[in-house]
């Protein structure tokens, strides 16, 4: 029930398409099938609804709860911030890590915030993102962690656009997990 009132919320706040006039994505590719999420995720019902399937799914797929969950900001902030909340409902603790594009250029010159020094050793460490097209967003936050010495194998996301992402995140070895596609929306099939 709460993964259609999502979906309905997504196809009535967030979704466009247009075959004549095309769409550039972030990733610089045009396309007549465009997301602009935050205008569901933001809406704190919806963000809420979405951090409760993240995290079931994450639990299902996983077996368990991850130490931690990282993103690139700001893609991947509310729904990072929603995720830890909700497993703190549910008497659980995760970890939230925000990824910044470049590392700081002042004070610790860090290209992550969080609670570090807190995971265990070889902590399941997750990567979330709002939409994923071609993965890039979520590579860049994939890096950052690797260079910090962590290994994320697996990555969720509310929307898969299906434009190669799953595919290049597979390639440094990581599994995508989406709750939509881009399938479930598309008024032209």
């Amino acid at each position: 029930m709460k993964k259609v009132a999502l979906k309905t919320a997504i196809q009535e706040h967030s979704y466009r398409e247009n075959h004549v006039e095309m769409f550039t994505l972030a990733s610089g590719k045009k396309s007549p099938y465009y997301f602009d999420l935050k205008q569901t995720i933001l809406n704190p019902a919806f963000l809420e609804t979405a951090a409760e399937l993240l995290l079931a799914d994450m639990e299902k797929t996983l077996g368990r709860f991850p130490d931690a969950v990282a993103g690139l900001t700001m893609g991947a902030d509310p729904l990072i911030y929603a995720i830890v909340l909700e497993a703190h409902r549910k008497g659980k603790q995760i970890y939230p890590i925000v990824v910044r594009k470049v590392a700081k250029d002042h004070g610790s010159g860090k290209r992550a915030e969080g609670l570090l020094y807190r995971l265990p050793v070889d902590p399941l460490v997750v990567l979330i993102d709002d939409v994923i097209t071609t993965g890039g967003s979520t590579l860049q936050a994939f890096n950052a962690m690797k260079e910090l010495g962590y290994n994320p194998h697996y990555a969720f996301c509310v929307l898969d656009r299906k434009e190669g992402g799953r595919e290049n995140l597979a390639a440094e070895g990581v599994m995508l997990h989406s709750l939509f596609s881009l399938e479930d929306f598309r008024e032209q099939k």
